[in-house]
């Protein structure tokens, strides 16, 4: 019998969410996975650009993946990328090549639908995505420390609210306006990033995650911005910015973060942090390749080879995998 892409929708979802649980449900109860996942949907860049898929055998579940619609400025010109997520069998379909099948209708739906690129992140090493010519784009993972002062700088820190998304949107893109590659980030896929953190952490337990988007302001305009992530004594900087090339404002509102708890342990800080960018504030303590793998691959011209890219070329938040 043969197998089609379908939405995943009602009793397929069901069944997907809930097989999907035990690997991707980040200490959510299973109520909760069904309700975060759900959620994401509903913001307005997931309605307008993702979705999940099913390959189906009949009625019957065989795979299953996120489709995302991005773009991405690759070498100075912006691409239409095809984003896959979350691919995965159903466990009564294992060792059947059901991935492969659903991979190859993916990628053949998105040359259909004019994406010049596909990028996925793997969790399994590159291996098996490589042979579906997926190429990986290597990416660094930081260890950061903050230096001095020993008392609260002096600049006012506040909540980062709607209103600054249009800031926060031109921050982020001079950051990465000089990278070989980077997403283009509108300001709908900023707020998206930031309401997936905060929905993890608000269907999750009482105190296991926090997320804070804080701003820092002058003359009553966002001049710097945080987006950080609280998870076992971990801060992860999921997202920065800020308009002086140096980063000085940002160094400062880390410092005002630690100085309101001084008696608590100092916590690791951790970033997929641009390179070449040292505010002085900061210090980079340790390096390791990131846990994902982010692999790229051309949709329209196979004829071409990917251009090679290296880590200091690319300027990608961890607010942004997917």
């Amino acid at each position: 019998m043969s197998t089609r892409l379908v939405p995943a929708e009602g009793a397929l979802l069901d069944r997907i969410l809930r097989e999907t649980y035990p690997l991707w449900s980040d200490g959510l109860s299973p109520e909760a996975y069904a309700r975060y996942n759900e959620a994401q949907r509903r913001t307005p860049w997931g309605a307008a650009h993702l979705e999940r898929v099913a390959l189906v055998e009949g009625d019957t579940l065989v795979a299953s993946a996120k489709r995302y619609d991005l773009s991405a400025r690759l070498d100075g010109r912006i691409r239409r990328v095809l984003g896959i997520g979350a691919v995965f069998t159903a466990l009564d379909r294992r060792g059947q090549g059901g991935a492969s099948t659903l991979m190859a209708q993916l990628l053949e739906a998105g040359v259909a639908e004019g994406y010049e690129f596909a990028l996925l992140f793997s969790e399994i090493g590159p291996s098996y995505y490589e042979r579906f010519d997926f190429v990986p784009i290597p990416l660094v993972a930081s260890t950061l420390a903050v230096k001095g002062p020993s008392g609260t700088p002096a600049m006012l820190v506040r909540a980062g609210d709607d209103r600054d998304i249009p800031l926060v949107a031109e921050m982020s893109g001079k950051r990465s306006r000089d990278a070989r590659f980077a997403l283009d980030r509108t300001e709908d896929l900023i707020r998206y990033a930031i309401a997936k953190k905060r929905l993890l952490a608000g269907f999750g337990p009482p105190g296991l995650r926090q997320v804070e988007f804080l701003v820092a302001e002058e003359g009553h305009m966002a001049v710097a911005y945080l987006v950080c992530s609280h998870h076992e004594g971990r801060w992860t900087i999921e997202e920065c910015g800020d308009r002086d090339p140096e980063g000085a404002r940002l160094g400062a509102m880390l410092q005002a973060m630690l100085a309101r708890e001084p008696t608590h342990a100092t916590p690791e800080i951790h970033a997929w942090w641009p390179a070449g960018w040292a505010p002085p504030q900061l210090e980079i303590t340790g390096t390791r390749q990131t846990t994902e793998v982010m692999m790229l691959r051309p949709l329209q011209d196979r004829t071409l080879p990917l251009p090679p890219l290296e880590a200091s070329q690319i300027v990608y938040w961890h607010a942004d995998v997917f």
